[in-house]
């Protein structure tokens, strides 16, 4: 959505249930930038919580096991993967 070029919408013929859902989208990611700028801060921790989640999930799909703490390790210390 970032590379969409919005003003592309008025020159083309939509069905009439397209043109909101678009403007909505458009008016949200404006108010998202907005927040992302002025309270970086209070994201930081749900970001990290994400990671550590992910990297859970990515291990349990491809057979990988290690401890709750060797993932934090690694996600929230940057720490280099032994393998």
């Amino acid at each position: 959505m970032r590379t969409f070029n919005y003003s592309e919408i008025r020159q083309q013929k939509w069905d009439s249930e397209i043109p909101g859902p678009v403007a909505a989208i458009y008016k949200e990611t404006g108010k998202q930038e907005m927040y992302l700028k002025q309270r970086p801060q209070e994201l930081e921790k749900p970001v990290e919580i994400a990671k550590v989640q992910s990297t859970e999930a990515s291990n349990a799909i491809q057979g990988i096991v290690t401890t709750n703490t060797r993932i934090r390790q690694l996600v929230e210390e940057k720490t280099t993967p032994r393998n």
